[in-house]
């Protein structure tokens, strides 16, 4: 029987064995599980069992917790997926945190479960100092993992062909995948020690020290969540302008705030007069209402300086959100610098506001 390593409320991880490589092959052979990972390329059987397996079954018995781990649902006994959890160097101290699961199994919290008693024992008992995990940066569901795990975005960077070529996933013979750029997560000792208290969202006004964490939410934000609606030759100019040295810049002129969590920026909004502008959160921290309590003070700036409507040109994919929270359309779609967008606007006079109820 396969050595078990934990048992979590839903799911079992133990060691890979011989029989697994079946279940490598199905889970590499599915583009959805794959679209993000080496752009949808089918996996020959050969390389599984060559290449693929054999590095999972390999392990050190000096540190018999790290390695890979098969992940077995509970209820059913069915294999859904794997975590991998294994020093980043020489200093077992830094250890690798990765996961890959069924599309069947996806939506359950079975990553975040998994991990998270991973990065448990890691701190815990095994002597983990520091715990990073890497995705690309338009795979905003590990991403999120990475967040509820407690982890901190670090930079952004691109793998190269040589480190491409030695991981543990099959890729095309040119190995050049994508166009844009991987993300690291990372948690220390200390960061996790610290989570017993919830994440509460700060928002305070914008200052110069700020300018590279702005200036990263604008960019990321717009790479990842307005790829939809702007053609790429349109967005990357726009993505270039938006450097610290200008974000310092604008800012000098207008109002702008920013809203962090853990702290680390994680939105920005501001305010040229009526007009809100470079309303912008990282795509990982989109539906926790850190977008509506940062409009909601906003809002209560503009207030108190007497203006009594705000106006914005929202893209097409933030123009819900916008309506959602009491903009509406001017009927007009205007040629903004990237591309189409929606006029809106909204009341902020409390007898127009009444009247709406």
């Amino acid at each position: 029987m396969a050595h078990i390593l934990l048992e979590t409320e839903r799911l079992i991880l133990r060691r890979f064995t011989q029989e697994d490589g079946p279940h490598l092959y199905a889970l590499d052979n599915d583009p959805a599980v794959m679209r993000y990972i080496n752009g949808g390329t089918s996996t020959p059987w050969e390389v599984i069992e060559q290449q693929i397996l054999p590095g999972f079954l390999r392990y050190d018995d000096a540190t018999p917790s790290f390695g890979f781990w098969a992940a077995i649902e509970q209820a059913t006994g069915e294999f859904v997926g794997w975590f991998v959890f294994r020093p980043t160097g020489d200093d077992p101290g830094e250890v690798a945190l990765g996961y890959r699961f069924h599309s069947a199994a996806w939506g359950k919290g079975y990553a975040t479960e998994g991990a998270g008693v991973l990065i448990e024992r890691g701190f815990g008992e095994w002597g983990v100092e520091r715990v990073v995990a890497t995705a690309y940066e338009e795979n905003i569901a590990s991403r999120r993992v990475m967040k509820k795990l407690g982890m901190r975005h670090m930079h952004f960077f691109r793998y190269s062909e040589d480190e491409i070529g030695t991981s543990d996933t099959y890729y095309t013979e040119s190995k050049l995948v994508w166009l844009g750029q991987d993300v690291e997560y990372a948690l220390t000792r200390a960061e996790w020690e610290r989570q017993k208290t919830p994440n509460k969202i700060h928002i305070r006004p914008y200052r110069s020290a700020d300018a590279d964490g702005v200036s990263a939410v604008i960019r990321t934000t717009m790479r990842v969540s307005n790829r939809a609606d702007y053609s790429p030759e349109r967005l990357q100019p726009l993505i270039d302008y938006f450097s610290p040295a200008k974000v310092e810049q604008i800012n000098r002129t207008r109002t702008c705030l920013v809203a962090e969590v853990d702290g680390q920026i994680v939105a920005t909004a501001g305010l040229e007069e009526d007009e809100v502008v470079t309303f912008f959160v990282l795509p990982e921290e989109q539906g926790r209402g850190i977008g509506a309590a940062l409009l909601q003070q906003l809002e209560a700036h503009a207030r108190s300086q007497g203006i009594t409507e705000l106006r914005l040109d929202a893209s097409l994919t933030g123009a819900p959100f916008y309506a959602r929270h009491g903009f509406q359309r001017t009927g007009k779609i205007v040629d903004g610098t990237a591309g189409p967008q929606v006029s809106m606007r909204k009341r902020l006079d409390s007898e127009w506001a009444n009247s709406r109820k």
